[in-house]
């Protein structure tokens, strides 16, 4: 397992254990390509890279010499095999619309002296203790004045975050917190995005508090990432970008069917069975309802003619109650009170038990730590149980 860790690798583990572990563990490599997204993400990122560059050496560019280059490097770099999702749209619209996200930032900013730049697409690595460290790979770094260091991303998304997204942001806070690691002399930190979409920036900042906090939530990830097992599929809406697909137990009979002839895909055992079971529980639960609704009806029937026994054509039914009682659960007000009432009439020591559905959920869920579990394991046995759902497509 590695010892540094990335905002990414921390995002993709929370995402899905599983991709987590096909991508840096097992370092699976996939067919799937770019898509036309992250390349004009890429071509715009260069065009910014390279006139801050060349600003540090006294050169400005003019917008047309920007435009050149980002042109010259969209026309450079492109290949058919560059993934266009959304089918109404072609390579140039997003070519244009690069070109815009740069027109705009230029008009906006020139002559690009408001701050002083010290780095461009930073490769660093910070401490978080003596064991993990975190990378820090910031866009654009830069200084308003002597004690002030702003963080620039660059969006080309076309989303636009709310203010408290951004306040709870956990990327740029990473690298805030690197910067004061870096730079002791760092009494702020701003951290800028710029939505070139929108040609909007917005901002946030941090307080020592903040970033001491998030050291610790990032530690105690980490830790639970390396303490991993299982590494579990986690499935979401994720799962429609995922390039893993293929492979994941979740998926992959899924894309093994879509290979098969229409013969072959009817004779699929999996396929068989999964109709035959959808069929057989759809009647169950049919019969389940029906006979819900006739057993109502009986204990009316038994309630009215104050009888217990009701005789049918060749069998009879008994029917009986029984009372109901009803104490305070788990998260009632009361519950705690219930509790001291039943240790005063002495029945807490005979009553009192373990709840092993929490603890073997709170197992499972990986929420108590491994040393703690270990405890426990010479009273735990285990066998493996299924639990089979159905669901539409």
């Amino acid at each position: 397992m590695p010892t540094t860790y990335s905002h990414s690798r921390l995002s993709c583990f929370e995402q899905c254990p599983l991709k987590f572990k096909f991508s840096y563990i097992d370092k699976i490599e996939t067919e799937i390509g770019e898509t036309i997204e992250a390349f004009l993400g890429s071509r715009v990122h260069e065009a910014l890279e390279k006139m801050y560059k060349d600003l540090k050496f006294q050169k400005l560019n003019t917008l047309r010499e920007l435009l050149d280059f980002f042109n010259s490097e969209w026309k450079k770099n492109w290949n058919d095999a560059i993934v266009i999702v959304r089918g109404e749209y072609d390579q140039e619209n997003y070519r244009k619309m690069g070109e815009k996200f740069l027109m705009d930032y230029y008009e906006k900013y020139k002559p690009f002296d408001h701050t002083r730049t010290i780095a461009l697409e930073t490769e660093r690595t910070v401490d978080l203790n003596d064991k993990y460290k975190i990378h820090i790979r910031i866009d654009r770094l830069a200084m308003s004045d002597d004690t002030t260091y702003e963080i620039h991303d660059y969006k080309t998304s076309n989303g636009l975050p709310t203010q408290d997204d951004l306040d709870n942001d956990r990327q740029l806070a990473i690298y805030a917190y690197g910067i004061k690691k870096m730079y002791p002399d760092a009494e702020n930190v701003k951290l800028i995005w710029h939505y070139l979409s929108f040609d909007k920036e917005m901002s946030s900042e941090r307080t020592p508090d903040q970033l001491e906090s998030l050291k610790k939530q990032i530690i105690g990830l980490i830790e639970k990432i390396e303490a991993e097992k299982e590494f579990p599929a986690r499935v979401s809406s994720l799962c429609n970008w995922c390039e893993f697909q293929k492979i994941c137990p979740e998926w992959k009979h899924k894309f093994k069917t879509e290979e098969l002839s229409p013969n072959e895909y009817l004779k699929d055992n999996g396929v068989q069975l999964v109709n035959k079971f959808a069929q057989a529980k759809d009647e169950y639960d049919h019969l389940a309802e029906r006979l819900e609704k006739i057993r109502e009806a009986l204990i009316e029937y038994v309630k009215k003619e104050k009888v217990s026994m009701v005789f049918g054509s060749d069998v009879k039914a008994s029917i009986k109650s029984y009372p109901k009682l009803s104490f305070p659960k788990k998260y009632d007000q009361n519950q705690q009170e219930f509790f001291e009432a039943v240790k005063k009439i002495g029945l807490w020591d005979a009553l009192a038990i373990v709840d092993v559905y929490d603890l073997s959920k709170m197992i499972n869920n990986r929420e108590i730590h491994p040393d703690l579990i270990k405890l426990l394991s010479k009273f735990i046995s285990k066998e493996e149980l299924f639990r089979v759902s159905i669901r539409k497509k």
